[in-house]
């Protein structure tokens, strides 16, 4: 019997035209695809519990951070101990300091070319940032000049009895190698003491030689250079 149905089937297959056969191959199709699709449907989970969201873990490396820890402290000391045995201003019977001041007051309309017009261009040490001209090389250079004055300036008591304080500018040659010479006070810009003058030109002297000029200065035979040193009376 199931022979005969067959049979029967491939004989009514036989005689459908080439558009009937299309429209069947078509229905099968879509019949196909609609049963993988609601099977599709029916194997989704529709009622999903919401994910437990785990909490995050942070592990931190103790022996690492005491190590951190270990070398600021240690620097930190060593910073300590670099101030306090460094040389204090100089003094006399703790009356008299001896500074480099930043930026000092100017005479209104006036620059240090217009006191020392004979020396031409002149690097003035009152303000760093205006020497170096946004130079860093030369910033570090004028910097260590500065310093180096200033260490001078520290190393012990310049002055005798009880001076006036003041303001003293001093200038100097400064030679590429580093040696200093014509050491000068200007005078139109200075305190009028002949004991503050004496000390800041000696100060300046006892400093050099500085260091060489570096390789953007090279060029240059020379540098006039111009420092204030202020004198301030303690309390």
């Amino acid at each position: 019997m199931e022979n005969l149905a067959v049979t029967g089937w491939l004989r009514r297959l036989t005689k459908l035209d080439g558009e009937q056969l299309f429209l069947l191959a078509f229905g099968v199709s879509v019949g196909i695809h609609l049963v993988l699709l609601l099977a599709e449907l029916l194997s989704l989970n529709w009622f999903t519990l919401p994910r437990t969201i785990k909490p995050i873990e942070v592990t931190y490396n103790v022996e690492a951070v005491q190590d951190e820890l270990r070398v600021l402290q240690e620097e930190l000391a060593r910073a300590k101990r670099e101030v306090v045995s460094s040389p204090a201003p100089a003094s006399l019977g703790e009356r008299t300091q001896i500074r480099i001041p930043d930026r000092p007051s100017l005479m209104a309309g006036q620059s240090m070319d217009d006191f020392l017009p004979e020396r031409g261009s002149v690097v003035d040490l009152t303000d760093l940032v205006d020497a170096s001209r946004g130079d860093p090389i030369l910033l570090s250079y004028f910097s260590a000049l500065r310093d180096q004055i200033q260490q001078t300036a520290n190393r012990q008591p310049w002055l005798e009895g009880e001076p006036d304080g003041g303001l003293v500018y001093v200038s100097f040659q400064l030679l590429a190698s580093g040696m200093v010479e014509d050491v000068r006070i200007v005078s139109d810009r200075s305190a009028p003491s002949g004991q503050l003058q004496e000390a800041a030109a000696r100060i300046v002297t006892a400093a050099a030689p500085f260091p060489a000029f570096p390789p953007s200065m090279a060029s240059e035979p020379s540098k006039t250079i111009v420092v204030p040193l202020e004198f301030l009376l303690g309390s």
